[in-house]
């Protein structure tokens, strides 16, 4: 038996353990790059419904909310106000979100469309949680941020 014989030999031998080596490394390469794509897809939905979340409430805050406020004999909203103007700030994140968009957050959330609606709203409440804080941080008549009398030292 020469070399040659012996490379022929352990070729035989170790090829199929080389080509089953490779076929399990292009299949977990394939799982991590469809996974950072997913990732990707999921970050950039995520960023694009916060940013049409916070529009969507601030430009309602600014037109429809104050406007109703001005209206109403007390200065507050209905329940019928507050359910109208939910309604129409989801159906506004979903008409920025597109059609493309509500079905990607749906495939790589894994939600259905009711529960995409729910995301939707819930993210909506979050933001105008967060609008009235920072509106309390802001006014001066607010008990919070009025200036005492005694000096800081």
């Amino acid at each position: 038996m020469d070399i040659s014989e012996i490379g022929m030999t352990a070729l035989q031998v170790v090829s199929p353990m080389l080509v089953a080596a490779l076929t399990w490394a292009s299949t977990k390469l394939t799982g991590f790059i469809k996974a950072r794509v997913n990732n990707e897809y999921l970050r950039g939905i995520l960023v694009r419904l916060d940013d049409a979340v916070v529009t969507v409430v601030k430009d309602l805050q600014q037109t429809v909310i104050n406007e109703v406020k001005a209206v109403s004999a007390d200065g507050k909203i209905t329940m019928a106000d507050k359910k109208r103007i939910k309604d129409l700030a989801v159906a506004n994140v979903k008409s920025y979100l597109g059609d493309n968009g509500r079905r990607v957050m749906s495939d790589v959330l894994g939600l259905s469309d009711s529960a995409v609606n729910g995301f939707i709203s819930s993210k909506i409440e979050s933001a105008v949680h967060d609008l009235r804080v920072t509106n309390r941080g802001i006014d001066t008549q607010s008990p919070a941020i009025k200036t005492s009398s005694v000096p800081l030292q």
